[in-house]
């Protein structure tokens, strides 16, 4: 007889991988989610992933590692997430790339490295909060210290001042002094004017806070 003729039609299709963030902008303390979703890739088969960047260390996450696998499942797809340390550390912005690989050497990178901007939230804030903006002669002027980004058991330094004024305007509380920041970022301290009888007209205090 002769010979019959069949045509193989190849359906191998090139895999493709995509790296996908969960946010592509993130704050420090926030948690990330990158998923990972890929077409002709067998279920079960592992890939491995990296995060980088300048200055990005294992420090600057909470939890989750610079380096990891997953495992495609059914539909192709795996995730994994990190939560970025809220380190009180200024930084100043950080851009953190997220690269995936075909081998645990990860010396081939498969799809399209992803980015996210990691925003650095360590910036001291710190807020003054007098008792009263105006107060009689003979009162207790108490006065509120807030911060954030500040660590606990930090010790910062206050002065008042203004024309005029001097200690003899105090009949408890002296014109600098200092306090240590609790677990809350707060501390307060008092000053009880002085009655003393003089006229001297309105006078302007100022309370100013320093790090030194």
């Amino acid at each position: 007889g002769t010979t019959s003729v069949v045509t193989i039609t190849d359906t191998s299709k090139t895999p493709s991988y995509t790296i996908s963030p969960s946010t592509t902008s993130i704050n420090e303390g926030s948690t990330l989610t990158t998923s990972i979703s890929t077409t002709n890739v067998a279920a079960d088969t592992t890939l491995y992933y990296s995060l980088s960047g300048t200055g990005i260390t294992s420090a600057d996450f909470s939890s989750g590692s610079l380096t990891g696998s997953g495992t495609v499942d059914s539909n192709g797809d795996f995730s994994f997430s990190h939560t970025l340390s809220n380190d009180g550390t200024l930084e100043g912005s950080e851009t953190l790339s997220i690269k995936l690989f075909s081998d645990s050497n990860r010396t081939t990178q498969v799809g399209s490295t992803s980015t996210v901007t990691i925003s650095d939230t360590s910036k001291p804030t710190y807020s003054i909060s007098p008792s009263a903006t105006s107060i009689n002669e003979g009162e207790t002027l108490t006065t509120s210290i807030s911060t954030t980004n500040v660590a606990t058991n930090t010790t910062l330094y206050w002065s008042l001042s203004g024309t005029g004024i001097t200690s003899a305007d105090f009949s408890s509380g002296a014109l600098t002094g200092s306090g240590t920041v609790d677990s809350n970022g707060d501390f307060s301290f008092a000053h009880t004017l002085a009655n003393d009888l003089t006229t001297e007209g309105n006078e302007t205090l100022n309370i100013t806070l320093f790090s030194d």
